[in-house]
């Protein structure tokens, strides 16, 4: 894909932008499967859009770094990272493991009584995600997806499972973005609201049972012999459009 002229498309931000902000627009546009991995973020282009000095971005890409969504590589720069296969079926394997168990959690917790508005606040969310399936828009659909995942381990109470599915979410999207086809769905989309019934039924079994299977489902779709070449795209389209 050919690269788009500088001079087209959103202008760079006339007040320099804080690291967070920086952070949280790059973060975005992994999510919502905007950046493919394989994608150079050169240093001087990001400062550029961000009214920024390259200093400023080379910490919010050395966070990333840790955070693994980018790949520092010694005289080349900094890329969006670029799983393999082995490390995309780990990181499915993983959450496998983990949100049978944030399910769980929840359904003992909401046992009690809390939280109160945890299935009103699943529905919502869901409601949003197929929404945006039905106008056609897949980066919000995309993005709504992940955030569903990342709320039930908030409602569960644990702040060891909620930090781990803010971690896994992204490494997720970037498995999907390198192995599925770009027009694919990342989660199916009736799944997401059966999964809602058997916690509001208190069924732990089976909620862990439909967990299990949907995260099998996504992995299912990949394509794990699949490989590219590095994109070549703009940055102020994909950053501040």
């Amino acid at each position: 894909m050919a690269a788009t002229s500088r001079s087209s498309g959103p202008r760079p931000i006339a007040e320099p932008a804080t690291k967070e902000d920086i952070h949280g627009r790059i973060y975005n546009a992994i999510v919502e499967h905007r950046l493919q991995p394989g994608t150079k973020l050169t240093e001087e282009r990001i400062a550029e859009l961000f009214s920024v000095s390259r200093t400023q971005v080379r910490g919010v890409l050395q966070r990333l770094a840790v955070e693994q969504l980018v790949t520092l590589v010694p005289n080349r720069g900094a890329f969006v990272a670029k799983p393999t296969a082995a490390q995309a079926h780990d990181v499915l394997d993983v959450r496998r493991t983990l949100e049978p168990g944030v399910v769980a959690r929840l359904i003992e917790r909401l046992g009690t009584g809390e939280p109160r508005d945890a299935i009103k606040r699943l529905r919502q969310l869901v409601h949003r995600e197929q929404q945006a399936h039905r106008n056609g828009d897949r980066r919000s659909a995309v993005r709504l997806s992940g955030e569903f995942h990342v709320l039930l381990a908030e409602l569960s109470g644990s702040s060891i499972y909620l930090r781990m599915m803010r971690e896994l979410t992204p490494l997720t999207c970037l498995a999907i973005l390198s192995f599925e086809a770009p027009t694919a769905a990342a989660c199916p989309n009736d799944e997401h609201a059966r999964l809602i019934d058997a916690i509001e039924a208190r069924d732990v079994a089976g909620a862990a049972a439909l967990m299990t299977e949907h995260l099998l489902h996504i992995e299912r779709a990949l394509d794990l012999d699949r490989s590219g070449e590095e994109p070549e795209v703009d940055l102020a389209e994909l950053l501040l459009g």
